[in-house]
């Protein structure tokens, strides 16, 4: 299941677009990575293209890497466990699903 997206704050300078915000795990996690879809948020942050540049982490001890995709509906985070092992298929573990300070940041190029 993708992973809820919500945008805290927006900040336009020079040529990129800086989008902060929070991610909500629910439902299961897929090898290689869980779905980050902005198309959802698309119209709040006037992007057409995929993001350049995106950071993630949580509180959990877990660490979060993004898995460029080429649309906005396709990008990916991929979580290791703090054994550094991907997170095993399958539904979330509530240390995830109770995470509330997944937080990510994402560069989009402003569209001129």
């Amino acid at each position: 299941m993708a992973l809820a997206i919500t945008i805290a704050d927006i900040d336009a300078v020079a040529a990129n677009i800086y989008v902060f915000g929070t991610l909500t795990a629910s439902g299961n996690y897929s090898t290689g990575g869980d779905t980050l879809d902005f198309t959802t948020v698309a119209s709040q942050i006037a992007a057409s293209q995929a993001p350049v540049q995106i950071w993630v982490g949580g509180s959990t001890g877990d660490a979060y890497s993004w898995v460029k995709g080429a649309a906005l509906n396709n990008q990916k985070v991929k979580i290791n466990t703090a054994s550094n092992t991907e997170l095993a298929s399958g539904a979330y573990p509530a240390r995830i699903t109770g995470d509330a300070s997944i937080q990510f940041e994402a560069v989009f190029n402003k569209l001129i």
